[in-house]
């Protein structure tokens, strides 16, 4: 089994949705290649994205139901989990959450996903250098994730010498006409968006519907379809993982293939990358176990893991 800690319900089960394409498709594709002596089993769990959801979700598949690896997302989730992977040994694979915090934060967490001081860093020489944005109004979710993204706007402006200016916002909040008032106050030169679901598509509408005309800026998160479609969205400039999807090597040409015919042809998310990679990962660890005849459990694929160090996955190497 390999367990999976989701957004299922709630304003965030988009991305739920998302993440499951990916590690659902890869464990089909492992299991009809027979490499195994044994069918991968994928358990859902739904955390809502939120922590309490995902403590009782991880509890249960690693007590319950013996979970030895388990897919985690969001950043408050995945903080919540890390303590009981450590205890419990089990290996947590993140592929959606961006939170700096969670580099480090337990040996047994892995992240498949570039971090949002990554992000910043990536975005911000551009926009303060090639089009000369210096004035950056952060409006972001008070949770691990938007925290985080305040901390790596504020390193990354002190060493551009951009000024950054903050409003926090609930992350049960709905309505932005009082945030959306300081932002027109403050006429900045841009703002930057740091919340996820459908809060940030109300946030991004409510801005444009308040005569507000900044340049927006945000993550990877925003890139949605349903945030994607929204004629607010237009001119957005955003950081995204990138991924050669035209890549000859046999391991993206599988994933590409396989996708566009479970799933049409619309273009896989980043998203569903990481999860098919991450579960991929699972697979040549335990290949690898199996083949020297050790049990599949935490501890082994943690050394696993360590011992093989490069993997062949979608987009090229890990």
């Amino acid at each position: 089994p390999i367990g999976v800690i989701f957004p299922l319900s709630g304003p965030n089960a988009v991305y739920g949705q998302t993440f499951s394409k990916g590690a659902e498709l890869a464990a089909k594709n492992i299991n009809a290649a027979h490499e195994l002596p044994y069918e991968i089993k994928l358990l859902f769990e739904d955390s809502q994205a939120l922590p309490q959801p995902a403590i009782i979700a991880m509890n249960k598949l690693v007590n319950i139901e013996q979970a030895q690896f388990v897919l985690s997302a969001f950043s408050g989730v995945t903080k919540a989990v890390a303590p009981i992977a450590t205890r419990r040994k089990v290996v947590v694979v993140n592929g959606g959450a961006v939170s700096p915090e969670l580099a480090g934060l337990s040996p047994y967490l892995f992240n498949v996903i570039p971090l949002a001081n990554d992000e910043v860093a990536a975005l911000l020489p551009y926009v303060t250098s090639k089009l000369n944005l210096k004035r950056i109004m952060l409006t972001y979710v008070n949770d691990p994730f938007g925290q985080s993204v305040l901390n790596a706007l504020t390193q990354q402006c002190a060493r551009l010498k951009c000024k950054v200016e903050a409003i926090s916002v609930s992350p049960a909040a709905t309505n932005f006409q009082a945030e959306v008032a300081k932002i027109r106050a403050a006429n900045p030169d841009a703002i930057y968006i740091a919340s996820y679901g459908q809060q940030q598509n109300v946030i991004l509408k409510q801005i444009r519907d308040g005569g507000v005309t900044a340049q927006v800026l945000s993550y990877s998160g925003i890139n949605l379809p349903d945030t994607m479609k929204l004629p607010a969205a237009q001119g957005l400039i955003f950081t995204t993982e990138y991924v050669g999807f035209d890549s000859p090597d046999p391991v993206t040409r599988k994933f590409v293939d396989s996708f566009r015919a479970a799933y049409g042809s619309v273009t896989p998310s980043f998203y569903s990358v990481n999860y098919y990679n991450a579960v991929l990962l699972f697979a040549q660890c335990a290949k690898w176990l199996v083949e020297r005849k050790q049990p599949v459990t935490g501890s082994n694929l943690l050394g696993a893991l360590r011992a093989i160090r490069t993997f062949n996955a979608v987009g090229g190497t890990i």
